[in-house]
């Protein structure tokens, strides 16, 4: 193995895994793990007993392990929070050493991939997970799906070894791709995400995690599923996330709260910063989606979704 591990900046990967490491997660998410396979990787969050959510992840299932993206600045209070509930399961939960990258569909990128990793199946449709042997024909340890966003965002994971030399092979002398354009990408596919600063602020609905199926209500319990399903079945959503442009040069940050007049009526989710102009994704009350709500004082212009329409 190399010593150096590859990852993508600000993104942490919880591995999950023993024999009981399937009906383990499937009592704590929002989605359903059985959807989840080798051909499929599948967004889940993961709330606290009020149904607000402390994290967001993207799952991929290798073999028997279950491999948890979320931000680096709750991976570790995650890892500890879910270790809590593990019990006498099977099941082991550590940080995982594993290297990982992404690449854009339709640029140089992704003809270099397909040429290192010649003959071999790539995948076509979104969340869609493809698994390559590697050079020594042992399987399991090389994975690519096909994320949401313009052209495609392909997200590879492997050993450190085999990621080191597709890198070198792929990028060669260009930066790889880094956490300000993950965040930009995530941003362009309406894909939230959960931070420090925001955990337990919103429910899952609010941030649409029901329209990027995120979430499964035919599922059995799981912590805070209660309030989600009420929500889903009771009642219309009153809150909910949308893109939005800031023109400013003033230091924005995750959480930060969006006004109405002198009402509050949203907060931050993710922003991506170009020159003077930020794009985001803002959580916000239906009702003040067509309003003149500022930020910092400043006009934000909101893009309604179109499954919000």
């Amino acid at each position: 193995m190399s010593e150096q591990q590859i990852k993508i900046p600000g993104l942490d990967v919880i591995l999950v895994k023993g024999g009981d490491a399937a009906a383990f997660l499937q009592g704590q998410i929002t989605n359903d793990i059985n959807l989840l396979d080798k051909d499929r990787a599948i967004y889940a969050g993961y709330c606290n007993p009020k149904g607000r959510l402390i994290a967001l992840f993207l799952i991929i299932k290798v073999e028997d392990n279950y491999f948890l993206f979320c931000p680096s600045s709750i991976s570790d209070e995650i890892r500890k929070k879910l270790s809590m509930f593990i019990l006498r399961s099977q099941v082991t939960i550590e940080k995982s050493e594993c290297s990982y990258f992404y690449f854009y569909g339709n640029t140089h990128d992704e003809e270099a991939f397909k040429n290192i990793r010649e003959d071999a199946p790539f995948p076509t449709k979104l969340i869609e997970t493809v698994q390559h042997p590697n050079e020594q024909n042992t399987t399991g340890l090389l994975s690519i799906t096909k994320l949401p966003g313009e052209n495609g965002r392909f997200l590879v994971l492997g050993e450190d070894e085999t990621i080191e030399m597709i890198c070198r092979e792929v990028f060669q002398n260009d930066e790889i791709p880094n956490e300000i354009s993950w965040n930009a990408s995530d941003i362009e596919a309406k894909i939230p995400n959960i931070f420090s600063e925001t955990q337990g602020k919103f429910i899952p609905q609010s941030l649409n995690l029901d329209l990027i199926d995120a979430i499964n209500f035919k599922k059995g319990c799981y912590t805070g599923q209660e309030i989600v399903a009420r929500t889903h079945y009771l009642g219309k959503v009153k809150r909910r996330m949308y893109q939005a442009n800031l023109e400013s040069d003033e230091v924005i940050k995750y959480g930060e709260e969006i006004y109405l007049n002198n009402e509050i009526v949203g907060h931050i989710v993710n922003f991506s910063k170009s020159n003077s102009a930020y794009k985001l994704l803002v959580e916000l009350k239906v009702e003040a989606d067509n309003k003149p709500i500022t930020l910092k004082n400043k006009p934000l212009k909101i893009f309604k979704h179109d499954n919000l329409a």
